[in-house]
């Protein structure tokens, strides 16, 4: 019996050492999965957590304008940055493309950058209200509140309406800020606040009025 018992232990030894074991994955090697991309799911790989070049100041308008289309956010914040630096003329146009941006760093770095131009560009941004993406709709709502020039209110009225809802909110949140929201038409201030009734007075013969009884 002990020697069938043994014969068993054995069988079964063998039999786990010739099962095949989890495999053991450090955060070394899943990093390093990543970054190669997985060839067992088909997944791509991730981006590298610091780009090897991120954009410097001696960079030219137009290749800071197409690192706004790289894949590392790192690098589009960076483009925006040293946009931001440049002339309105050089700038503009590439940092309302940011505005299309997925990440909320990359496009809010765009506003306000757009903002700290100041009025002179407002016709511009005016007209991004009509832009077909609504991310540059949105992003051009908030930045007319900031430049609080008051020829865009009607603009921003109409936004007000937008199909949208983040450009509706950012247009009503603007139009507050220059104290036009609410807006009221002619006439609604009655309606909603009526006038109260006085009570009528009787004249009595030397022209003083008294309650009447």
């Amino acid at each position: 019996m002990e020697d069938e018992k043994k014969v068993e232990e054995k069988t079964q030894e063998s039999k786990e050492q010739e099962a095949p074991k989890a495999p053991i994955v450090t955060r070394s090697m899943a990093e390093e999965a990543m970054e190669e991309g997985c060839t067992t799911c088909g997944a791509a790989a991730e981006p590298a957590a610091i780009p090897q070049n991120l954009p410097e100041p001696s960079w030219t308008t137009e290749k800071l304008a197409e690192s706004l289309r790289d894949k590392h956010v790192l690098v589009r914040t960076n483009a925006v940055v040293l946009l931001s630096k440049r002339s309105p003329q050089e700038a503009i146009e590439p940092l309302i493309l940011a505005l299309k941006d997925e990440d909320y760093l990359v496009k809010s770095n765009a506003m306000v950058a757009l903002a700290a131009y100041g009025k002179d560009i407002s016709d511009r941004i005016m007209a991004a209200l009509s832009d077909p993406d609504p991310g540059v709709r949105a992003g051009a709502a908030w930045i007319l509140g900031e430049l609080k020039d008051s020829k865009a209110i009607e603009t921003l009225e109409r936004a007000a309406k937008d199909e949208n809802p983040l450009v509706r909110v950012q247009a009503k949140a603007s139009l507050q800020s220059m104290g036009r929201w609410p807006s009221k038409t002619p006439g609604a201030k009655k309606q909603e606040e009526p006038a109260k009734e006085e009570t009528p007075k009787a004249e009595n013969a030397e022209g003083e009025g008294q309650q009447p009884q």
